[in-house]
C-alpha cells in the first residue's frame, strides 16, 4: 500500500516530473511521529505503567479527574504493528494540513481530532463497556477526513488500484459504523468520531474561526480608538496646565503620561501612514 498526492510529489521548475521517492516529513509531523515512538519505547521499559497513567478510561471517572488522558492516550500504542501503521499514516496525512495551516493550527486540529475520537469512545463506552483506549488512530482519522474535504485530488494506491481520498473516507466511515453497530467496537467508535470531526471541523470551523477573528479585530479597533480618545483628552489637559502654569508645574506622573500618550499617538500615526501607502 502506498500513497501518492500528485501535487505533493511534483518537483522541478516545470512541475512536469514525478518524484517516486518519499519526501521528508514536515517538521511538526516528524515531532509527532517521534513523540509516538519515544512514548512507545518508554512503555516497553516501564512494563505498562506509562499506559496505565496515560490511557483514556472512564472507570471511576478517571477521564474527568485526570484530564491529561484525553491527550496522552493519543501517543500510546499497544504493539509494534499498531505504532508502525499509525506513524505511517501520520507521515502521509498530517503534512498536507501542516503546509496549509501552519504547524500550530495543524497540531491543534490533530489534537482536537483525538479528543473528539475520545468523546465518541466515551459516549459509547457507557453502553458497551469501558475498555481503556490508546492510539493515534482517532487523530489520524481526523486528518484523513480533513484531507478528503480539502484535497479531493489525493488518491490512495492499493497495489495497482487508485482510490480517491473521498472514496477512502466514505469506505472507512461505513466500515466503522458497521463494526460499532454489529460488534460494539469501541476503538472503531473512536475512529469514526475522529473521521467525522475531520470532515465537519474544517467545514464549519473555518467560517466560525473567521467570524471570531473579525470580532476580535473589531474589538481591538474599538479599544484602540477609545485609548486614542483618552490620550487626546489627557494630552489636552496636560498641555492646558503647561500653558497656564508652565512646564515646571507638571508632576512626575503627568510627565510620564504625556510621554506615553505622545509615543502611542506617534505609533498610531505611523501605522495609519503604512496602511495608506
Amino acid at each position: 500500500m502506498a500513497w501518492q498526492d500528485r501535487s505533493y510529489y511534483r518537483e522541478g521548475s516545470g512541475g512536469g516530473g514525478i518524484n517516486l521517492g518519499f519526501p521528508p516529513p514536515s517538521p511538526m509531523a516528524l515531532c509527532v511521529m517521534g513523540g509516538c515512538f519515544l512514548v512507545f519505547v518508554l512503555q516497553a521499559f516501564t512494563q505498562g505503567e506509562v499506559a496505565e497513567w496515560g490511557d483514556l478510561t472512564l472507570r471511576g471517572g478517571v477521564a474527568f479527574t485526570q484530564p491529561w488522558r484525553w491527550i496522552t492516550y493519543q501517543y500510546l500504542h499497544g504493539s509494534p504493528s499498531h505504532i508502525f501503521w499509525n506513524i505511517l499514516w501520520i507521515y502521509f496525512f498530517l503534512p498536507p494540513l501542516e503546509r496549509l495551516w501552519g504547524w500550530r493550527r495543524a497540531l491543534a486540529f490533530y489534537t482536537l481530532g483525538g479528543i473528539a475520537a475520545g468523546v465518541a469512545y466515551a459516549v459509547l463506552s457507557r453502553f458497551f463497556g469501558m475498555t481503556p483506549l490508546i492510539g493515534a488512530s482517532g487523530s489520524i482519522m481526523a486528518c484523513v477526513g480533513a484531507c478528503a474535504l480539502l484535497f479531493p485530488e489525493m488518491s490512495l494506491f492499493l497495489l495497482v488500484i487508485s482510490i480517491p481520498i473521498r472514496v477512502v473516507a466514505v469506505l472507512y466511515a461505513l466500515y466503522y459504523a458497521l463494526t460499532v453497530i454489529g460488534s460494539h467496537n469501541l476503538a472503531d467508535a473512536a475512529h469514526l468520531g475522529g473521521l467525522v470531526f475531520g470532515v465537519l471541523g474544517p467545514y464549519y470551523g473555518g467560517p466560525a474561526w473567521r467570524k471570531i477573528q473579525r470580532r476580535m479585530h473589531l474589538a481591538r479597533a474599538r479599544a484602540a480608538l477609545e485609548q486614542e480618545r483618552a490620550d487626546d483628552e489627557l494630552v489636552d489637559r496636560i498641555l492646558q496646565k503647561v500653558h497656564d502654569t508652565g512646564m515646571q508645574s507638571l508632576t512626575r506622573w503627568e510627565r510620564r503620561a504625556l510621554k506615553r500618550a505622545t509615543e502611542r499617538q506617534r505609533v498610531a500615526e505611523m501605522a495609519r501612514g503604512r496602511r495608506g501607502m
